[in-house]
């Protein structure tokens, strides 16, 4: 039992990856503004954490040179300034090594006593420059430090640190800020997106039901929207082309197997007829054994001709026309109408030529085109009704192509064609007059059309009651 296209997707294994347009686009939409967003706050926050470290290295830097400064100018066992102070000392970590191996902290009464102490580095010189550099906590709860070493001479070396844990809590929560902030803009924009994006393939998805309908066949071939509005539109109105031009030919496909049955089913009903007369005993005579089997040659003759147009028409149907060369028209309609001649002895056939005019394409193709003009004047004119068959260039088919086309037209003398009948002449098996038909299949004209439109030309007919007929065909003359 055949599935639906929606029963056929939900079926299949399901996967982490949107298999869907609009999840594929929400998902790209999100990866993309989540790498922006992250993007940006990492510049935020490494821009934020350069200057405010900056700030606190500025400022160690000014400690560090006026603590030098004061530890120069008094004794052993003075003390600091209060301009040390002002500067922030009660913030830093501040130790003398003096030269004999005893240790002195600076200003300790102003420090929180709690505060872990830095973990120096060993040896001291590696902080020895204008840089500081960062170092841990002597203990895990304690701030990170910012720190520098100098040495004061006579007074020993010189440790200022500088804690990073107001720094660090500022860049703590502007991490917390940006992601939050970072999370409701993806929130926002998801929603956004998937609002969007599902008003934009609306139309879309609608469409998708449409041709499940069309497939299944519970709805008419046509889809929407189909406007030249959006591009959603003018897919539907590509997609109502195709279906139109499909329905087209599949109702040419069907007329034509009707039609080709039709045809065929006369010549095979009178066959078995023939074979239901030897069944039944009534060809006694040798006669009447002639006359049936003159019969059923003859519709088997009938048969064979039918099936051969049908196998060309199929041919120029599917595929262009094969072994194109250079053959001269002029050639071609001399022998075609010797052999209407030689069929018709009572034929007024003349021929008006400007001298060889050659077209490119197949010679036995375009053979027929002339057999099937002359059979159309011999089949449906008065016996004895003149004919004339012209070969001649014309002007150029199209502008810029520099060639002139070549005109092939058999016109006669006979009694017309109706005008409500020329609409329909070049449609297959289509009989103007089927009393005067003869063993006409109706597929003449329609061969000489398909001909001409293989070989990139056109035909047309002119035609009045008791004024005659002509049928052009215009090709293009060969380069």
């Amino acid at each position: 039992m055949s599935r639906t296209a929606s029963e056929r997707r939900s079926l299949r294994p399901r996967s982490l990856r949107p298999r869907s347009l609009r999840g594929r686009l929400l998902l790209a939409l999100l990866t993309l503004a989540a790498a922006a967003l992250l993007a940006l706050d990492a510049v935020v926050f490494g821009a934020l954490r350069n200057d405010m470290t900056h700030r606190t290295d500025v400022t160690l830097r000014a400690v560090r040179q006026r603590v030098a400064q004061q530890l120069a100018q008094t004794g052993p066992g003075g003390t600091l300034g209060s301009d040390v102070r002002l500067l922030g000392a009660s913030e830093f970590y501040l130790q003398l090594r003096r030269p004999d191996g005893s240790v002195r902290d600076l200003v300790p009464q102003l420090r929180d006593p709690d505060d872990a102490a830095p973990r120096l580095p060993d040896p001291l010189s590696a902080a020895r420059g204008t840089d500081p550099v960062t170092v841990g906590p002597v203990s895990p709860d304690g701030p990170d430090y910012r720190l520098l070493v100098q040495r004061v001479p006579g007074r020993g070396t010189l440790i200022a640190a500088a804690p990073l844990d107001q720094v660090q809590g500022t860049l703590r929560q502007v991490l917390i800020v940006e992601a939050v902030a970072t999370g409701s803009v993806l929130a926002l924009l998801a929603g956004a997106g998937l609002w969007v994006l599902r008003r934009g393939l609306r139309p879309l998805e609608s469409m998708a039901r449409d041709a499940d309908g069309i497939a299944s066949g519970d709805r008419a071939d046509r889809v929407a929207p189909a406007d030249d509005d959006t591009e959603v539109g003018r897919l539907g109105l590509a997609l109502n082309t195709m279906l139109a031009a499909e329905r087209n030919t599949q109702d040419r496909l069907r007329r034509f197997v009707a039609d080709a049955s039709h045809e065929l089913r006369t010549p095979v009903t009178a066959v078995l007829g023939y074979a239901d007369l030897h069944h039944q005993g009534a060809l006694a005579r040798p006669e009447q054994r002639e006359r049936v089997m003159n019969g059923i040659t003859t519709e088997a003759l009938r048969m064979q001709r039918l099936v051969d147009d049908l196998l060309l028409l199929a041919r120029l149907d599917s595929v262009p026309v094969r072994g194109r060369h250079p053959v001269d028209l002029v050639g071609i309609v001399g022998e075609a109408v010797s052999a209407a001649r030689a069929v018709a002895p009572r034929s007024l056939v003349t021929v008006r030529a400007d001298g060889s005019v050659r077209v490119h394409g197949d010679g036995e193709h375009l053979r027929r085109v002339v057999d099937n003009l002359l059979a159309n004047v011999r089949n449906h004119t008065p016996s004895g009704t003149a004919a004339q068959v012209t070969v001649r260039a014309d002007g150029p088919s199209a502008p810029g192509n520099g060639r002139p086309d070549v005109i092939l037209a058999v016109a006669d003398g006979g009694p017309g064609i109706p005008a409500e009948a020329l609409p329909r002449l070049f449609d297959r098996f289509y009989r103007a007059d089927p009393a005067h038909s003869g063993d006409g299949s109706g597929l003449g004209l329609a061969i000489v059309a398909a001909v001409a439109q293989a070989h990139g030309g056109s035909v047309e007919v002119s035609s009045a009651p008791g004024e005659g007929t002509c049928v052009t065909v215009r090709l293009p003359m060969a380069p």
